[in-house]
């Protein structure tokens, strides 16, 4: 009985402490503009505080995992991140297949008409598309992938500074308004 209620007890000081280390990263001030990206529900949704403002359906990596190793994992990588530029015309950036060892020619004008630098070792980043039927599937290298006129919609909220929390799903937010 007694190592049964140990266990509960420890379970109970773990949830808590992780659930208080990811809080103390980082959360919303409430006029505060953040991206939150859903990788279960291949969403990407505009938050101004608590609060949704804008959401819409995405592509994201078609590797399985949370943690992104290399780029030929396929893996779009959850934690909280901050944006470091948009790029107002992306339909010039050239994509090159060889990067990944596929085969083809490097094209311009498949990143769509925006995208979204974020912190991160692997250069993927939040993008529309030449590829809209593509949209709510996992099909990417790892970035994520979204329609040209949404995207249109949500680059003017997005400053250099703002963060981006990419999580696995699991239905709940990356933290609540009671670690605060």
């Amino acid at each position: 009985m007694k190592k049964g209620i140990a266990i509960i007890f420890l379970m109970l000081i773990l949830f808590s402490a992780t659930k208080t280390v990811f809080a103390a990263n980082w959360s919303p001030a409430k006029d505060e503009y953040w991206i939150q990206v859903n990788k279960e529900q291949l969403r990407i949704s505009l938050f101004k505080g608590y609060e949704p403002q804008k959401s819409w359906y995405v592509s994201v990596g078609r590797g399985v995992g949370t943690i992104k190793k290399s780029r030929f994992d396929f893996i779009t990588p959850t934690g909280t991140y901050t944006i470091y530029r948009t790029i107002k015309d992306a339909s010039k950036i050239v994509y090159d297949p060889s990067w990944f060892d596929e085969p083809g020619e490097p094209t311009e004008g498949v990143y769509g008409s925006k995208l979204i630098s974020f912190y991160n070792k692997w250069q993927i980043a939040i993008h529309g598309t030449n590829v809209p039927n593509s949209i709510g599937r996992r099909v990417t290298h790892g970035c994520i992938r979204m329609r040209n006129a949404e995207i249109d919609v949500l680059v003017p909220y997005v400053k250099r500074g703002m963060k981006l929390v990419i999580t696995d799903g699991m239905k709940e937010r990356p933290f609540s308004k009671e670690t605060i």
